[in-house]
């Protein structure tokens, strides 16, 4: 008997460190908190394209230069575009000629209409202004 009374004293207290365990197990704890920091990089990349800043050929502007040259009136009025390669300009002048103060610029195709041919191969424009007829073109360039 003693034996039978020490197993059921052996067996009850298993059951209560397993009930003691299964308590401890559901035992309400409360939650920790985790914190998780991330850093995102980024990489910003910059491209600085040249800019080429150009002088305005745009009226109302006066001549003041003093006519020293001859020039033929055209008959009617012609439309010719700026024939110069891509990326540069043609200039646009005082008077029919390198030697004279520069008043503006015209790019590759933009049109220019001239109403009356000056010596030494010059254009005047209908602003009284002056362009090399090396440069002109009665098509659009392509």
């Amino acid at each position: 008997m003693n034996r039978k009374r020490f197993t059921t004293v052996l067996i009850a207290s298993m059951m209560v460190s397993v009930m003691a365990l299964s308590l401890a197990a559901c035992k309400k704890t409360k939650p920790t908190e985790t914190t998780l920091e991330s850093t995102e990089q980024t990489t910003t990349t910059t491209t600085t394209i040249p800019t080429t800043t150009l002088t305005e050929y745009a009226g109302p502007k006066t001549n003041d230069e003093t006519v020293t040259w001859t020039e033929t009136n055209l008959e009617t009025p012609v439309t010719y575009y700026a024939q110069v390669s891509k990326g540069e300009f043609l200039n646009v002048r005082k008077g029919p000629g390198t030697q004279y103060e520069k008043v503006g610029t015209l790019t590759r195709g933009q049109t220019v209409v001239c109403v009356a041919k000056a010596s030494g191969g010059w254009y005047k424009t209908e602003d009284g202004f002056y362009v090399s007829e090396t440069y002109l073109t009665g098509t659009m360039p392509t």
